[in-house]
């Protein structure tokens, strides 16, 4: 890398076409400008070959020890070597200029596509997450942590290629105060909740924006938007994001659970790696080989000067659309300005908002306290690692187990099914019958959501630790209980259950002889 200097006080001749740096690279022209620096297509002149060109704003080259740190970070970020990582070149100082030399990407940002066409489609959100995944997972071996993952740092470029861009500029800017500049340490819609409280800061972060970044990808809205920066970060500390099936019901179970899992607030709740992270996603149905088509796609369909776009109203959006980026967002990535056929039509994937209308769902009582039953989640959800029917004096101890699945794939129009008895309230003599969930291991419970198309059903919700109990014994007392419940949803509010087994048992099913469930969630505190 070239010899660095002293930042000067002020540089000798501002950035211009045709401006020759440290006698080797070549402004060739402006590509985009941000709160951090201006991008420069460039000719490095050395190699004969195209470069973007960072130069930093002023008053931050003017900062001695904000250019020793974008230095460090700069040959930190150079080490890397990943297909799915922009390269870094070069460092130099030239009259007062501080620039890095980068790889130069023909195509567009995530960033972009989805300001002008909205959600993008489910399977180039996986495989576009399978590539970030790989690459934060090569930079966190290597102990660099990105700390702004978002989706104008991720490239899509016309070769067909998913890049992240910008490592180690983030870290660099810590302890700056950048806010006047309109930029941030991490931005706002994107920042872990340690990042937001001044904690300790490792790969769980990037982790965390990751899941944010597909959250958005599928939805079309970011999962945290509010009238300021400064409300935007702190509000994943005082409340859960809306599920992503509730904006596109279309989204599998298992990718909702990888991108929830993935925004968990605790670090520790969310995968261990990048590598971990990856792992779900292919688990999940990812295909990494359609992430090159998904890339050349978005490239080829990007508008070379899109319209601006106003930003939306704070509250839920009723619709995943072009959403403008905030100031904190705008700091560039090395593309240059692209040339290609019109914009494709916006994709508008209709959004379920859950508007909860209290005097419609009026009958829907959890007895607990007499509240109404909304739509509305209240508390995080828990993850359901397996379930199974429990039928302990049936002929081989399940019901109907074929359909259990039915129970938590969140489709209103499926649902696991007793069998028929003539009489409700005897149950062929039987105390009951249930399902049992199993939790990704022992946790705090809060509450347990019920959803059945038809009421008249009434039952007991027990939580245990450890092995599953082969008898209702086994399970000790009841938690809470219902009688009567009305078709809909029905909420059984926990007091200080801890577990990592919950049974929902029923003890009388309803007038026609069986009993529906459509959806069971369990729910933290």
């Amino acid at each position: 890398m070239s010899a660095p200097d002293s930042p000067s006080s002020e540089p000798a001749q501002a950035p211009t076409a045709g401006l020759l740096l440290v006698g080797r690279y070549r402004l060739n022209r402006p590509v985009a400008s941000g709160g951090m620096a201006e991008v420069w297509e460039a000719t490095d002149e050395t190699l004969a070959r195209r470069v973007a060109v960072k130069l930093l704003h002023g008053h931050l080259a003017r900062d001695d020890s904000f250019v020793r740190r974008f230095r460090a970070e700069a040959v930190a970020a150079a080490r890397l070597a990943h297909p799915s990582i922009v390269s870094v070149y070069d460092t130099f100082s030239s009259d007062g200029l501080e620039a890095i030399v980068m790889e130069l990407v023909t195509g567009t940002t995530m960033r972009a596509d989805l300001d002008q066409h909205g959600a993008m489609r489910l399977d180039a959100v996986l495989a576009i997450g399978t590539q970030v995944a790989d690459a934060l997972g090569v930079a966190h071996a290597s102990g660099l942590v990105h700390r702004d993952v978002k989706p104008a740092n991720i490239l899509l470029s016309a070769d067909g290629r998913v890049l992240v861009a910008d490592f180690g500029i983030a870290k660099a800017a810590e302890g700056n105060d950048l806010t006047s500049a309109g930029a941030m340490v991490g931005t706002a819609k994107y920042l872990a909740p340690e990042q937001v409280e001044g904690g300790a800061i490792d790969g769980r972060a990037d982790i965390y924006s990751l899941g944010v970044v597909l959250y958005e990808a599928l939805t079309g809205v970011a999962p945290f938007a509010e009238e300021t920066d400064t409300a935007t970060a702190l509000a994943r500390l005082h409340r859960y994001p809306t599920e992503p099936r509730q904006l596109r019901p279309d989204i599998p179970v298992a990718t909702e659970a990888v991108v929830m899992r993935a925004m968990s607030r605790a670090p520790g709740d969310r995968f261990p790696t990048a590598a971990a992270m990856r792992a779900a996603l292919l688990a999940a149905g990812a295909d990494p080989g359609r992430a090159p088509a998904a890339a050349a796609s978005a490239a080829s369909h990007a508008d070379p000067s899109p319209p601006p776009v106003a930003a939306p109203p704070p509250g839920p959006p009723v619709a995943p659309h072009a959403e403008a980026a905030d100031p904190g967002e705008a700091d560039p990535s090395p593309i240059a300005t692209l040339e290609g056929p019109p914009a494709r039509r916006s994709r508008r994937w209709m959004v379920i908002v859950a508007v909860v209308l209290l005097a419609a769902m009026a009958g829907a009582f959890a007895l607990q306290g007499g509240e109404p039953a909304t739509d509305a989640p209240k508390e995080e959800r828990l993850s359901v690692v397996s379930a199974t029917s429990f039928d302990p004096q049936g002929d081989n101890g399940s019901e109907h187990e074929d359909q259990v699945l039915n129970a938590l794939d969140q489709n209103p129009d499926t649902a696991w099914r007793s069998e028929t008895y003539g009489d409700p309230e005897a149950m062929a003599g039987k105390d009951g019958v249930g399902l049992i969930l199993t939790l990704d291991g022992t946790q705090e419970i809060g509450q347990v959501d019920v959803r059945t198309p038809e009421g008249g059903w009434s039952g007991q919700v027990y939580v245990a630790d450890g092995p599953i109990p082969t008898d209702l014994a086994g399970w000790g007392d009841p938690v809470t209980s219902v009688q009567g419940a009305d078709a809909g949803l029905t909420r059984f509010a926990l007091q200080e259950a801890t577990g990592s087994q919950v049974l929902v048992w029923f003890t009388r099913v309803t007038d026609a002889g069986d009993v529906a469930v459509s959806e069971i969630t369990v729910r933290a505190p």
